[in-house]
């Protein structure tokens, strides 16, 4: 468990499904994920059985610190060992805990545990270019900007580009070092 002042990430359970099920079936956060078909709870099994056996992929619930409320998911997938790099997935699906610093604090806590624990060399984000929300969440949290894919994601009948956020161990590094001295 990685535990922050708001929430904490704990290991995913079969009892989180069906919330990430209805979390991922709502336009809201279907808008902003790669998966486009409505998902089903054989689905959601799937997924969860295969986390156990695939290394590539590490996720977490997130929960409120005060109530232990799952309000959401977050996680690291296309994990390269060899490599050292993974991309960084997160999502507060709960609507009332949505704007609260929670999504900020679960990316903190997921950057640590990425550099620190999994020691991984690089992280990346990828995000739709209309999804203005998040690209200022990753900028406000250190990630770089290193490029995009135009037009790769069609929605709403027009096509728009990913935007590729990164971090590196040795930016993070730095980061820490800044806020330490503060």
């Amino acid at each position: 468990m990685l535990k922050g002042k708001l929430v904490e990430l704990k290991q995913l359970e079969e009892s989180d499904l069906a919330k990430f099920r209805d979390w991922r079936n709502s336009p809201y956060i279907r808008n902003y994920v790669r998966e486009y078909r409505p998902l089903n709870m054989l689905n959601q099994k799937q997924w969860f059985e295969s986390l156990t056996n695939d290394r590539s992929n590490i996720m977490f619930a997130i929960h409120t610190v005060r109530m232990s409320k799952t309000i959401g998911g977050c996680g690291l997938t296309y994990i390269n060992w060899k490599e050292g790099h993974g991309e960084v997935s997160i999502a507060i699906g709960d609507g009332e805990w949505q704007g609260k610093g929670c999504a900020g604090e679960a990316l903190d806590l997921l950057i640590k545990y990425s550099f620190e624990e999994l020691r991984l060399h690089r992280i990346c984000a990828i995000i739709y270019s209309y999804n203005k929300l998040s690209i200022k969440l990753f900028e406000k949290h250190g990630f770089r900007y290193e490029g995009f894919q135009r037009e790769a994601r069609f929605f709403d009948g027009k096509f728009y580009d990913e935007m590729i956020y990164g971090m590196l161990d040795y930016e993070y590094k730095e980061i820490i070092n800044v806020q330490n001295r503060k």
